[in-house]
C-alpha cells in the first residue's frame, strides 16, 4: 500500500541576510549621477544597487516560498496556492516554488494541474527527486499506474536502498494488472529490508 505520507515537498528556503544587502547613500548618488564627468563611481554605484536588488529578489521569492509552505502546513491550501504563485512569478524558473505549487494542488485533488508543475519542475531540473515522486502519487491517483511506475523507476534507481519505494511500484504493478511484477517488487523490498535499510518511504 501507499505510505500514509505520499506527498513531499522540498526543504524550505533558507533566508539568507548579509552586510551587503544595503546600499549607502553614496551608491545612490553616484548612479544618480551617472553621466556626469566621472565614469568609475556611477558604475560602482549602480552595481552596488543592482546587486542589492537581485539579494532583495532572492529572499523576497524565499519568504513567498516559506509562507507559502507554512500555510499549506496549516491546511490554508489557496493561500499557499497564491503565494507559491507569487514566488513564482518573481522567478519563472524557480523550481521548488513549482513543485510546492503542484504538491499543494494535489491536496486540493486537481491532478491535472499537480501533474502539469511537477512535469514543468523536472524539465527544469531533472534530478529533483522530490518532484518525480509527487508525479508518482499524483498518476496512481488518477489510474495512469504505468506513469507512476515509470517515475518509480527513476527515484528507484537513485534510492535503491529504500525498501518502500519497492513496495509502492510494487502496488502500482498489482493495480494494472502486473501481479508477477508486483510479487517481485515485493520480494525485493523484503531482501531490501533483510539487509538494513530504510523503510520509511519517499525520499531521503
Amino acid at each position: 500500500m501507499l505510505m500514509p505520507t505520499a506527498v513531499t515537498t522540498a526543504l524550505l528556503v533558507a533566508f539568507w541576510v548579509t552586510t551587503t544587502s544595503a546600499v549607502t547613500v553614496e551608491d545612490w548618488t553616484s548612479c544618480a549621477r551617472a553621466g556626469g564627468s566621472s565614469v568609475d563611481l556611477p558604475i560602482r554605484g549602480c552595481t552596488a544597487v543592482i546587486e542589492a536588488g537581485e539579494r532583495m529578489l532572492v529572499q523576497l521569492v524565499a519568504a513567498y516560498n516559506n509562507r507559502g509552505a507554512a500555510f499549506r502546513s496549516n491546511g490554508e491550501i489557496d493561500r499557499a496556492i497564491e503565494d507559491y504563485d507569487q514566488a513564482i512569478h518573481l522567478k519563472p524558473e524557480y523550481y521548488v516554488a513549482i513543485n510546492n505549487r503542484g504538491a499543494a494542488f494535489m491536496n486540493k485533488g486537481e491532478l491535472d494541474r499537480a501533474i502539469a508543475d511537477f512535469d514543468r519542475t523536472i524539465q527544469l531540473k531533472p534530478d529533483y527527486f522530490a518532484a518525480f515522486y509527487n508525479s508518482t502519487v499524483a498518476f496512481g491517483r488518477k489510474g495512469l499506474f504505468e506513469r507512476s511506475i515509470s517515475d518509480y523507476d527513476v527515484i528507484i534507481n537513485h534510492d535503491p536502498k529504500n525498501s518502500a519505494l519497492f513496495h509502492e511500484r510494487g502496488t502500482m504493478k498489482a493495480k494494472m494488472g502486473d501481479q508477477t511484477g508486483a510479487d517481485a517488487d515485493f520480494r525485493r523490498a523484503d531482501s531490501v529490508d533483510l539487509g538494513g535499510p530504510r523503510a520509511n518511504g519517499g525520499l531521503k
